[in-house]
């Protein structure tokens, strides 16, 4: 279980950055009611329609479809600038066990039956919001199912250890991974190296890691496996005192 070390939030910095921060979750969260409801228009008007025993042409159909596609596009867009604006905030830091977080997350995300995860886990405890933790796992395995599976499926390594100062969280994966002139793109935010603009991601995962990784006093690395080929994930913090 979590031992808490704080109960409120971390106390506001009025710098810059974090003003910038409360816009940019301001507006997203009031923008994502509305794009909710564009999203969910189409199948208002289908439902309508065919209580009225109304059948619309191909042409509106899939008109009506790409609206959804863009409204759905938009939401992760607005959702990936929410989580990155709350990074350190709205939460208390806590002393947590990794493999708990890793085991509440695949509860959460449900991945396939296809997917197989190996991991290794030694008992060591960070210190950070039990939301951006919950938010690293989620990220890195989200991303390796998406992105990593091979030719024998999605097959993901996970090692959680202590590394002299630093704790570190390796996640590998099975894909083509990301060749390295292009790993500073794909750490900048609304960025994506696959799928261009019609993903229905938003291209904010690295950028998100990217920076949780800054704010506890980390960094964040990325690299392709030689040997066995795929992307290999590499984060650190800083250990408890």
């Amino acid at each position: 279980m979590p031992t808490t070390i704080a109960e409120t939030s971390m106390p506001p910095d009025r710098s810059t950055d974090d003003a910038l921060d409360e816009i940019i979750y301001a507006i997203s969260h009031d923008l994502r009611a509305s794009i909710r409801a564009l999203r969910e228009l189409p199948e208002w008007m289908k439902e309508d329609l065919d209580a009225l025993g109304i059948a619309l042409p191909d042409g509106p159909t899939e008109l009506l479809g790409h609206m959804q596609d863009h409204a759905l596009r938009l939401d992760a867009m607005l959702a990936g600038l929410l989580a990155y604006s709350r990074v350190g905030r709205l939460q208390g830091v806590e002393i947590l066990e990794p493999e708990d977080i890793f085991k509440q997350v695949i509860g959460a995300i449900a991945p396939p039956e296809t997917a197989q995860f190996f991991c290794r886990f030694n008992a060591v405890p960070i210190r950070m919001g039990m939301a951006d933790a919950a938010k690293i796992f989620e990220i890195l395995l989200s991303n390796a199912l998406l992105h990593g599976a091979g030719s024998t499926g999605a097959e993901v390594e996970i090692t959680s250890c202590r590394s002299g100062e630093f704790w570190e969280l390796l996640v590998a994966d099975a894909g083509p991974g990301i060749p390295p002139e292009r790993v500073e793109q794909a750490l900048r935010p609304m960025s994506r190296l696959s799928g261009g603009a019609e993903a229905p991601f938003a291209g904010m995962g690295l950028a998100i890691l990217d920076r949780l990784a800054r704010h506890y006093g980390g960094d964040l690395g990325i690299e392709t496996r030689k040997r066995r080929g795929g992307c290999l994930v590499r984060l650190r913090l800083p250990v408890l005192a």
